[in-house]
């Protein structure tokens, strides 16, 4: 049935369901909400009920149209991502979809266009996109997924209808990951990692990020070497950088939060509770707010394409100073 992929979000889901019952699927809908909590499902799962051939009070089924379309080959139900080393939507992906955006449905009752990740759409593509969103053509249903709001012209979010997506509750994700044969173990771990995501818990799994974790914080954070090996500063910088990144971000976030509180609850890297709690004595608050905000710097220039090179050894230069 359609919808009961989404976990958590029933505010969202029954906005939906109303809009469908209503008859009232029209213009540009914008799903807000952080990464990994449903957004992109929602598009999928409300393109289905939109376009079910058996309609079941807002619920899609397994007939031909909602095959077609969780399966992505349905001709009328288009999704676009970001692309290319800059991780964006560029002004040509917006005049294909504009084109596309022309033509009448070749065989679903709409036409559905979702665009995800929109806040990563270059200034031209948005521009380019305003009058579409604002008038799509007549059966044409237009879904903008971001995680915030800080990259998307205003122009643009005022011609969306708003739909929130919000963090889940530790509990709800640890229940979800055991039915997924999660055991219950690595369920509690990964709830507590996930810090309100779905997708960020399943992704735990399916990648071996815990082992990832473990060889990060020994190799990088315990070692007299502080952050870097000799061989990061050499020619083995890897892709997964910002991965790596975040990873001691969130291991320091813990040492800076077992520092004022000896609750286990608050802690993301609850395995290792102990360790983090004994390290936390070699820190100051000063120290640690300083080693957060630099990681963070870290990342976002990583982001913007900076040599991942030079951001680790001004890292590192950092993280050692007292």
């Amino acid at each position: 049935m359609s919808f009961n992929k989404i976990i958590g979000q029933d505010v969202a889901v029954r906005a939906l369901k109303n809009i469908i019952a209503r008859k009232q699927v029209r213009g540009t809908y914008l799903f807000l909400g952080p990464d990994g909590v449903g957004k992109r499902t929602a598009g999928i799962e409300f393109a289905k009920a939109i376009n079910c051939e058996r309609y079941l009070s807002g619920a899609s089924c397994d007939c031909v149209s909602c095959n077609k379309i969780e399966s992505g080959n349905h001709p009328d139900v288009f999704c676009v991502f970001p692309e290319g080393p800059s991780g964006s939507i560029k002004i040509e992906k917006i005049r294909d979809i504009i084109y596309q955006a022309s033509l009448k449905p070749y065989e679903a009752k709409k036409r559905i266009f979702i665009i995800n990740e929109a806040e990563t759409a270059t200034i031209e593509a948005q521009n380019a996109f305003l009058k579409l969103l604002e008038e799509p053509p007549e059966n044409h249903v237009m879904i903008l997924t971001a995680s915030s709001l800080a990259g998307l012209l205003p122009t643009v979010i005022s011609r969306c209808k708003i739909l929130r997506f919000n963090l889940l509750p530790g509990g709800q994700i640890r229940e979800f990951l055991m039915t997924r044969d999660i055991e219950e173990e690595e369920a509690i771990l990964f709830s507590h990692m996930a810090m309100g995501s779905i997708g960020r818990a399943l992704s735990f799994k399916e990648n071996d990020l815990i082992s990832r974790r473990n060889q990060v914080v020994n190799d990088f954070f315990f070692r007299k070497s502080a952050l870097l090996r000799e061989a990061v500063l050499k020619e083995q910088v890897s892709e997964d950088i910002e991965e790596t990144l975040y990873i001691l971000l969130c291991w320091y976030r813990d040492i800076f939060i077992s520092k004022f509180t000896q609750e286990s609850n608050e802690i993301l890297n609850v395995d290792r509770f102990s360790e983090i709690s004994s390290y936390s004595n070699r820190f100051t608050k000063d120290k640690l707010e300083r080693d957060l905000f630099n990681i963070m710097k870290a990342i976002e220039y990583t982001r913007r394409n900076a040599n991942p090179k030079i951001a680790l050894f001004n890292l590192a230069v950092e993280l050692k100073r007292s």
